[in-house]
């Protein structure tokens, strides 16, 4: 069958009649899943339907073990010639000078922009990520790199760490300081921005001259202190050991090589080299992000090709740009994958007291979504009214038995007796004569009366009664997703399964927006 849109082509089959598309990839993947519940096995089908489509892709490790996985991934699907394996300094990137070199001095906010990045990385990438910097902190070290940046860039044709280190360090702390000859003899700040003034136009000059002179020299100290901590506390990463080898030095690997097939695999893990692994590999994402959604500009050899973006453990990964990224970059071919155990785990790491609606935003952008086997309640709760409620039927039934029985003896026994008498005399007499009369009576009556009774009964009963009701009701409750769902091994048959749902679409196979599906181990 003839494809008329490339977009819906199919990547894989997720069940007899329906599939997942290019179009479906480019909404988004989000995987969640328990330790042990399967997502690695799950997911070596996604990658293998990714990598047989010619996508080119940017992998980001949390794990030692991510980069062979890779390896033998694009190895079965014949992709071990677009695999580079980025360990470290064995590949360049300099991100300033790219930055610069793309767009000249128009591209000063940008790198501002980028070293801004590196500080919420840096924070983020922290054991304790803490909450995003005050509007206040947060605008002042922006101020510090936009007069930083353009008096360096016109100083020394480029902008180099080191270099932004050793300007900011060096800046007049009193307003006195900028016409003091014994303090200008000495200051690597006044060196670099004399050298700078002849190549500033005047209104750039007056400002950087007035914001340095009547600004920052004027700011408490405490505060001047603090801000200039932070700021040369994170960029010194870059000034020394493997960061600086990599990212400050020249350039033989930029974003774009992705859009020619590139699987670039970013072998520095999380759980290896900490903190710098996350700066190092968030940094360059950010510019990849940049670059994905800057290519529609570009001829069809740089913005046909499909391309996906690929986190395992993403909760490591991810900063305040991403969600605006994921919301626009379907319109760039860019497939987004993210694997992780639970909600928490974003809260975690992104912090902050708007934790959580900020991880809602980020993730709420996912057009598709699959769910394994999860103990977490809170991220079962959110999968379950993802998926939503339904009028459901719901069945009664009701059985009841009885019996009775009743026994019963009754007798009675009663004696009466008794006498009566009575007796009458009379006497009258006249003058003539007289009379007498007398009379008596007696009696006596007995009696005996008994009885006796006996009743005795039982009685049985018996019914049952049933009917049915409707009301709204989640179609998928919270602990099935933690109960039904297969995490694979003997005891399961070695299969994995999981809830794949997909907004807006209707599956064929289930008649709704959720299917249960398998992969094997």
């Amino acid at each position: 069958m003839r494809i008329k849109d490339p977009l819906d082509a199919p990547l894989l089959h997720i069940s007899p009649h329906d599939v997942f598309t290019l179009r479906d990839a480019a909404q988004g993947l989000l995987i969640l899943g328990g330790t042990g519940s399967g997502k690695t096995s799950a997911s070596k089908a996604l990658k293998a339907a990714y990598l047989a489509s010619g996508m080119g892709g940017l992998v980001l490790c949390a794990k030692a073990e991510e980069a062979a996985l890779w390896r033998q991934q694009c190895a079965a699907s014949g992709r071990t010639g677009s695999l580079l394996l980025w360990s470290g300094p064995n590949f360049r990137f300099n991100f300033l000078a790219y930055e610069l070199a793309s767009k000249g001095s128009a591209g000063i906010n940008s790198v501002v922009e980028c070293l801004m990045r590196v500080l919420e990385i840096a924070r983020i990438a922290g054991p304790n990520p803490g909450r995003p910097s005050d509007a206040f902190w947060e605008d002042t070290t922006r101020q510090i790199l936009r007069n930083t940046i353009p008096v360096l860039y016109a100083a020394t044709g480029t902008v180099r760490i080191p270099d932004v280190l050793a300007f900011v360090r060096g800046a007049p702390v009193v307003q006195e300081q900028m016409t003091d000859p014994a303090w200008q003899s000495t200051s690597r700040f006044y060196a670099i921005f004399r050298q700078a003034i002849g190549r500033l136009d005047n209104a750039s000059g007056e400002r950087a001259l007035s914001y340095w002179r009547h600004d920052f020299a004027t700011l408490d100290a405490k505060t001047r202190g603090n801000i200039v901590i932070s700021l040369t506390t994170a960029l010194d990463r870059f000034a020394h050991g493997w960061l600086h080898d990599t990212f400050c030095t020249d350039t033989t690997i930029v974003p774009e090589i992705c859009f020619q097939g590139a699987i670039v695999v970013m072998a520095m893990p999380a759980l290896t080299l900490n903190e710098d692994g996350i700066i190092a590999q968030q940094l360059f994402k950010f510019l990849w992000q940049r670059a994905v959604l800057a290519r529609n500009g570009m001829g069809p050899a740089q913005s046909q090709r499909p391309v996906f973006l690929w986190a395992d453990e993403a909760q490591y990964f991810v900063n305040s740009q991403d969600a605006e990224y994921l919301s626009t970059c379907r319109g760039s071919r860019a497939c987004t994958v993210f694997l992780s155990q639970s909600l928490p785990t974003f809260y975690a790491k992104l912090g902050g007291e708007n934790a959580h609606d900020r991880v809602h935003h980020l993730l709420g952008n996912f057009g598709t979504r699959i769910w394994h086997n999860n103990a977490c309640a809170e991220t079962n709760e959110w999968a379950s009214k993802t998926i939503g409620r339904a009028l459901q039927q719901r069945a009664s039934y009701n059985e009841s038995e009885g019996t009775s029985s009743n026994f019963g003896l009754n007798m009675n026994e009663g004696e009466n007796s008794g006498t009566n008498e009575s007796s009458s005399h009379g006497f009258s007499a006249s003058g003539k004569g007289s009379s007498s009369s007398g009379s008596s009576s007696s009696g006596r009556s007995e009696g005996v009366n008994s009885g006796w009774g006996r009743n005795r009964g039982s009685g049985s009963n018996r019914g049952s009664s049933w009917g049915y009701s409707e009301q709204m009701d989640h179609l998928l409750e919270p602990g099935q997703f933690s109960r039904i769902l297969k995490t694979g091994g003997p005891a399961n048959g070695d299969r994995v399964s999981a809830i794949w749902y997909q907004a807006g679409r209707v599956f064929r196979e289930s008649g709704g927006n959720a299917l249960l599906v398998e992969f094997q181990q």
